[in-house]
């Protein structure tokens, strides 16, 4: 549509690519892409090259909730077999538990978000995502729910 990101009017930290096939539209002077011939919409190009570059800085954050799974979940095992050892408040413990390995998931699975980050512009990151830390949390949270529901009442 507009031709005014063409050349030195785009600002954005990452090159124009177009939306569909990835090609690198830096230096165009057409309103298609050479790669697969759509239309290139320069408002998309940019919000997607925005959107792209925020899920890139947020990968430092991530990996940080990442770390602070296996302790969130550790304390869902603590909830779930202290208060059933003690043959206290065995349900409220359960469900304490439960909610805290659904957080323990819940961090597993941001990280996981990353994936759909094109692949040239992972390289643009110094931060590589914790994916393994990723699905060890994944499946400690889902061994905790395991434990909650099958665990025998006392």
């Amino acid at each position: 549509m507009s031709r005014g990101y063409i050349g030195r009017d785009w600002n954005e930290k990452l090159p124009p690519i177009c939306t569909k096939c990835g090609y690198n539209l830096t230096g165009i002077s057409s309103d298609k892409c050479p790669e697969c011939g759509t239309n290139v919409y320069w408002f998309d190009v940019q919000r997607n090259a925005r959107k792209v570059y925020h899920s890139l800085n947020q990968t430092e954050d991530l990996n940080d909730l990442v770390d602070v799974g296996p302790y969130v979940g550790g304390a869902g095992a603590f909830c779930i077999l202290f208060f059933w050892l003690v043959r206290w408040a065995d349900g409220p413990g359960r469900v304490v538990g439960v909610l805290l390995a659904f957080l323990t998931i819940c961090s597993g699975l941001q990280i996981l978000r990353s994936k759909r980050v094109p692949e040239w512009a992972r390289d643009l990151v110094d931060v590589e995502p914790k994916f393994i830390k990723a699905v060890i949390n994944i499946a400690i949270g889902l061994a905790l729910i395991v434990l909650a529901v099958f665990l025998p009442t006392r």
